[in-house]
């Protein structure tokens, strides 16, 4: 059951659904199936746009697990287990975009998963302790929101033990594409989307001839503070700004503690980005997220080619790409990352309790 201040935040969200959503539970018998219907239960007691069913769903994994449907077709989103924690985001979420809330992926990368025309399995191992997990859950239930060959499971680690180990899993969160480990550990949704960007197909008719109109002043590569205040501050002036970056946030975002930041005596890495999206979003500036700069052509107008296929004409570029985890640059350790190496003790180190462990 939940809490009666996050019911009456979830009636808020609910009241901008303009779709019927279904949430399919699968039927049988387990310890936890009560508790998770309770959770949907209070859920769809919020709205007239959500209801609750029991349904007999053979290729569902468990009586724990359940599907959303959209208006009665399948989204192709499914959560195995109890989404809460840092995962109850998630299933808000899915829900509230399967009910017509927009989406919050670039454009480009809409167009680019709809043109996806192979069957796409995604299962997405988690644990709700882990803060970076919900972002991949949330890009994947978008894909599949996107495209109906696609679809994006959620399975929760601790009520999925055998399979856990089965794949031998040890960080989190793990991507699996067709039955195939697709990324271990933490990723980035531009470098998954650069993983599958096989898939894609795009056209020269996908690019459009720039003008002195759409030529950018500045265009910002990097989403971190410093980037975001570039961006501010060029467009304070009138000026034609696009930011670029492949995470909102950029590294600060992982961090949980933060008690250096002057006039500020404590917030955390998520809660500094919130703020700095908000921040920049009072201005008018072009941010292309979850995307990455394969090539920069210097000229008259510098070219910024984006992994998406298309381009940006700027007059100047600015380049605040920060810093990155800190890396032994060790044969193995990329390769290993998610199979024994983890750089979050808080998410990854339940993984490894019993074991003998190394910490650098």
């Amino acid at each position: 059951m939940l809490d009666k201040k996050l019911i009456e935040t979830v009636k808020t969200y609910a009241a901008q659904m303009t779709n019927r959503v279904t949430l399919a539970v699968n039927q049988g018998e387990h310890p936890k199936r009560s508790e998770l219907m309770d959770m949907l239960q209070s859920i769809a007691d919020t709205s007239e746009n959500i209801s609750l069913n029991e349904e007999t769903l053979p290729a569902l994994r468990s009586p724990i697990s359940f599907k959303i449907y959209r208006e009665d077709q399948d989204t192709g989103i499914i959560f195995s287990g109890i989404p809460g924690g840092h995962e109850f985001s998630s299933l808000m979420l899915a829900i509230l975009q399967a009910g017509g809330v927009p989406l919050k992926l670039d454009p480009d990368i809409q167009a680019l998963i709809r043109s996806i025309r192979e069957p796409l399995k995604f299962e997405t191992a988690v644990s709700l302790s882990c803060h970076n997990c919900p972002e991949v859950v949330q890009a994947l239930n978008q894909f599949a929101l996107l495209n109906d060959q696609i679809s994006s499971e959620m399975i929760e680690g601790s009520a999925f033990q055998t399979w856990i180990d089965e794949n031998n899993i040890q960080g989190v969160p793990a991507v699996f594409l067709n039955g195939k480990s697709l990324a271990n550990g933490k990723i980035e949704i531009a470098a998954m989307v650069e993983k599958l960007s096989s898939y894609f197909t795009l056209t020269e008719s996908d690019q459009v001839t720039p003008t002195d109109e759409t030529i950018q002043d500045v265009v910002v590569v990097g989403g971190g503070p410093a980037g975001v205040s570039s961006a501010i501050y060029a467009a304070r002036k009138g000026l034609k700004v696009t930011l670029v970056a492949e995470r909102f946030g950029g590294q600060v975002k992982d961090t949980m503690g933060i008690e250096n930041l002057i006039s500020v005596p404590t917030t955390t890495g998520p809660e500094l980005t919130a703020a700095l999206r908000t921040h920049l979003e009072a201005y008018d500036v072009i941010t292309k997220e979850h995307l990455q700069v394969s090539e920069i052509v210097p000229g008259k107008p510098t070219i910024v080619k984006l992994s998406s296929g298309k381009e940006i004409h700027t007059k100047t570029l600015i380049i605040a790409t920060g810093a990155k985890w800190r890396e032994l640059g060790i044969p193995g350790e990329k390769e290993n990352i998610g199979q024994g190496v983890a750089y979050c003790p808080h998410c990854d180190g339940p993984f490894f309790k019993g074991k003998d462990v190394a910490v650098i």
